[in-house]
């Protein structure tokens, strides 16, 4: 839940999700003043401590977001606190923000960005995504903003001389695999995924019918990939299969936009970096402008600039699209300046 008031630039904020909690987390600014409760321990007597929650206002220097525990940590000098809380005023302290916690931000101004940000629809429904081969295998769980964890199985498998020996060491390896699995889906019992080359692919499927048809049934599709490592979990996330089986996650959209920029440029039909890309915008050019989320967190003056360059691209009824996903994909658009956009025409 966020509640805004524009006039004011102050956001309510009530994260219901960790999807939501990360949408969340783009949102906030070095140089916001951030309220939340936490907790502190206080002097009651001479000898004798205790702890206590307290309402306390902090001016944001630093934003860090935990995947594993999916809290925000915001640290900064303390603005505003209980007047009984000694010493704290001025000094630093952590705001935790998780799952139901409530915060308010204060913000010098809510950019377009944020407004897009803002806007963007958040989806809860999570996969998992075992991609596997012979005695290597990667389980990872994707959320609406990407891959938020990941284990990697790894077993030594007996060679083909030795058939009945191997056939154990392929179901102690598949044992080993399925523990991983089932600690990813009995929270949640999430849509699963199989990738992998065929037979060991269909082998571990058979195997998952005989000892766990629960899990086997949450199968919602399989498909070919050429090894059993994280590579092979990102290669698929960009692939048209993907695509159809998780339409619903905006990482799927982010992905696909990213990579088109990265083939269009191969063949001179897209632009990348801040002044490349304001070149176009200035000429007319720009049909789909595509901005990393944190590129505005730079400066003032690139803020003012991006902003500027949102308006002009959609004043000529281009489209705006704001990567704030966690996947390769938004690295590979921050390796080239967190910036590019795809031309309606050369214009050099």
């Amino acid at each position: 839940m966020i509640k805004v008031d524009y006039s004011k630039c102050v956001l309510e904020i009530r994260p219901f999700s960790g999807e939501e909690l990360w949408k969340v987390y783009h949102l906030i600014d070095k140089g916001d003043r951030a309220s939340a409760e936490t907790t502190r321990i206080i002097k009651v007597g001479e000898d004798e401590k205790s702890r206590r929650k307290v309402f306390m206002k902090i001016i944001v220097e630093n934003i860090e977001f935990d995947i594993s525990s999916e809290i925000i940590r915001l640290k900064g000098r303390v603005l505003e606190c209980p007047e009984d809380v000694e010493g704290v005023k001025g000094h630093y302290h952590t705001l935790s923000i998780g799952i139901g916690d409530r915060l308010i931000l204060e913000k010098q101004e809510i950019s377009p960005i944020h407004e897009k940000i803002l806007n963007q629809d958040v989806n809860t429904r999570k996969l998992v995504i075992v991609a596997v081969e012979l005695g290597v295998a990667t389980i990872a769980i994707v959320k609406d903003y990407g891959v938020v964890e990941s284990t990697m199985v790894e077993q030594d498998i007996v060679g083909k001389n030795f058939p009945e020996r191997r056939e154990a060491s392929m179901r102690s390896f598949f044992r080993e695999v399925l523990k991983v699995l089932e600690d990813f889906w009995v929270k949640e019992k999430p849509r699963i995924i199989l990738i992998g080359p065929s037979i060991i692919r269909d082998y571990f499927l058979s195997f998952l019918e005989e000892e766990r048809k629960d899990i086997r049934n949450s199968v919602v599709g399989c498909f070919h990939a050429f090894g059993g490592t994280i590579s092979a979990v990102n290669d698929f996330l960009r692939s048209g299969e993907m695509k159809v089986v998780a339409k619903e996650l905006k990482i799927i959209d982010e992905i696909e936009v990213v990579e088109y920029l990265f083939k269009s440029i191969a063949e001179e039909k897209a632009v990348y970096g801040v002044e490349e890309t304001w070149r176009a915008i200035e000429k007319g050019a720009v049909d789909h402008l595509i901005i990393h989320v944190k590129l505005a967190s730079r400066s003032r003056d690139l803020l003012n600039k991006l902003a500027e360059m949102m308006r002009l691209v959609e004043a000529y009824g281009g489209k705006v699209t704001i990567v704030s996903g966690r996947h390769e994909s938004a690295d590979k658009l921050n390796s080239i300046g967190g910036i590019g956009a795809l031309l309606r025409y050369r214009f050099y």
